[in-house]
């Protein structure tokens, strides 16, 4: 049966799982004001565009990677169903690290030496280190924190590991931190009842990278200004919305796990909102604003699409 346009475009929206594609913008958004004091240029698009490159590659490539579980887990997906072919998936994979890198090479300074490191990462994960119990959830975790230092080396012209300000280190420690917990759970999203600790840890490791990012973030010279009062009230209603996921996720038996997956990375918004405001500038605000506003869009979105 030939497919439609429509079907088509449904299937490959499905591979690069949709509703995370509003998730990627934030890391190297963030990592740009970090880095910039608040200050914005075309080099943040590129590190944008560069993100949503290299993301859409790693789905893809994990899709082909776990072709012969899927057919025997999750037959339903584009790649063991038929709908999409592995010989045109491989293509697009390759095409999109290749436009990725480009993109970073026209952002300058080290942007080009964090996307071939985050291009290392991606690989690594989906050819060898998710088989691992440990070492495949860091590595994962390790894509989001280079996504933001990505932004980071987008905005200054070379990056010094040396003099990399405290917020962005939180930032980039806390996301890796975060995603591999979620990475960690998602891993066992198929077994009947997961035990209890993987469904609590992404909780407590938000806690405390909230609690990070915040004191790194926040001037307390300037306790009323509008950055910090924004700081403040994302903080806290993220931890609000966390705590009401928590509850979902630990009750007995467990809930299926991957939607919950979904609505965990779906926190990384308000995540990212708050690494943007430790910025401390007007311009993060505004971003801030926009990157919670995607966070309910990507909720409609998870309707029609899986995340995990």
């Amino acid at each position: 049966m030939k497919t439609t346009p429509a079907s088509s475009l449904h299937t490959w929206l499905q591979l690069v799982r949709a509703p995370n594609l509003f998730t990627v913008p934030g890391d190297p958004l963030a990592g740009f004001l970090l880095a910039s004091g608040g200050r914005i240029d075309g080099r943040l698009g590129l590190a944008i565009a560069a993100s949503l490159c290299f993301y859409a590659h790693g789905l893809l490539l994990n899709d082909l990677a776990d072709l012969a579980e899927d057919r025997r887990d999750r037959p339903n997906r584009p790649l063991p169903s038929g709908a999409a072919q592995p010989r045109t998936v491989l293509i697009a994979a390759v095409a999109l690290a290749t436009l990725a890198l480009l993109l970073c090479w026209a952002a300058g300074g080290s942007a080009l030496g964090i996307g071939v490191a985050l291009l290392a990462a991606i690989v690594l994960y989906n050819l060898w280190a998710k088989k691992i119990a440990v070492l495949g959830p860091i590595t994962m975790g390790l894509c989001r924190g280079l996504s933001l230092l990505l932004g980071a080396a987008s905005a200054v012209p070379v990056i010094s590991l040396g003099r990399v300000p405290d917020a962005i280190w939180a930032s980039a420690v806390g996301f890796t931190i975060y995603i591999a917990l979620v990475t960690n759970l998602a891993r066992i999203e198929t077994t009947a009842n997961p035990p209890k600790l993987p469904r609590k840890l992404p909780f407590i490791g938000l806690a405390f990278i909230i609690t990070g990012i915040f004191l790194t973030g926040i001037d307390p010279a300037e306790a009323l200004s509008a950055a910090n009062i924004a700081l403040y009230l994302v903080s806290a209603y993220t931890l609000y919305a966390a705590s009401k996921i928590h509850r979902k996720l630990r009750r007995e038996p467990a809930p299926p796990i991957p939607p919950m997956i979904g609505q965990l990375i779906r926190l990384l918004l308000p995540l990212q909102a708050i690494a943007a405001l430790a910025s401390r500038s007007t311009t993060a605000i505004v971003a801030a604003a926009l990157l919670l506003i995607l966070w309910p869009i990507s909720r409609a979105v998870s309707r029609r699409f899986y995340a995990s």
